[in-house]
């Protein structure tokens, strides 16, 4: 069994950010982290813990996060400058 270290100050979905996936608990946590014990297949930002079940959930399928791709192929960026 690993331990998944979830970060109560990260919120993901409607619970919280898996930061980090040991075999044992490494260190103390602090007051806004805590162990969880999780399955063998989870790593880092692959899911997200769901305090109301403890249960690691996957993430929504959102268009939030779309490229929008111009004419000639390339990415289209804003906010960027040139150096």
């Amino acid at each position: 069994m690993k331990y998944a270290l979830v970060c109560k100050n990260e919120p993901r979905e409607t619970g919280y950010r898996v930061a980090e996936v040991l075999n044992t608990k490494a260190w103390e946590a602090a007051t806004e982290h805590f162990w969880v014990e999780c399955p063998d297949d989870l790593t880092i930002d692959s899911k997200w813990f769901d305090p109301s079940d403890n249960t690691f959930k996957d993430f929504a399928t959102s268009s939030e996060f779309t490229v929008a791709i111009a004419a000639d192929g390339q990415p289209t960026t804003t906010g960027t400058q040139t150096i």
